[in-house]
């Protein structure tokens, strides 16, 4: 009777010691949401026509945002009033004046900009400028939005194609934002 008595609490204690342990970790597998915040950026919800003419800051343009290049990635810069300063920059800076102060921007062009939405809801940036006193024509395709973090910066724009002169390159217009 008492070896009886002794097996049924040591399975007792051993089975109420397994009910806390798995308790426990059930309780810390699950994700009620309120102590962890999400690192990934969200796209904004913001019309493409008032990000462009609203945020004065560099707006880049490449291939993707990881994609590296020689001759250095184009960035531009649009005022409320309708002008484009074109800039080639040899990386992503988290702001215009960044830029300014490390001395990173070769202006290359400057002349001006209009918005306009297509058939397909897309906005379209046309802009007339003067590259290097050569009249041309840029014209961004601007397509879904994008949000990504790279190197410790958080990129916001679109899926872009950009066209000039009758060439068109696929890319991606972003704006480094904190």
């Amino acid at each position: 009777m008492k070896r009886f008595k002794r097996l049924a609490i040591f399975i007792g204690i051993s089975v109420l010691g397994l009910n806390l342990v798995l308790t426990g970790c059930a309780q810390s597998g699950t994700d009620s949401g309120r102590s962890i915040k999400s690192s990934a950026p969200k796209v904004s919800k913001v019309s493409a026509s008032k990000q462009i003419r609203n945020n004065s800051g560099l707006w880049y343009f490449s291939k993707s945002v990881k994609a590296k290049s020689n001759s250095g990635i184009e960035a531009f810069v649009f005022s409320k009033k309708g002008t484009v300063e074109a800039y080639n920059v040899k990386k992503y800076y988290s702001s215009y004046s960044a830029a300014k102060k490390a001395k990173g921007l070769n202006k290359f062009g400057k002349g001006t900009y209009k918005l306009k939405v297509n058939k397909q809801k897309q906005t379209i940036v046309t802009l007339k400028m003067k590259l290097s006193g050569i009249p041309a024509t840029y014209q961004f395709k601007l397509k879904k939005g994008l949000a990504k973090k790279y190197k410790g910066l958080i990129f916001h724009g679109f899926n872009a194609a950009r066209t000039v002169d009758s060439d068109s390159v696929n890319g991606v217009l972003v704006q480094v934002r904190k």
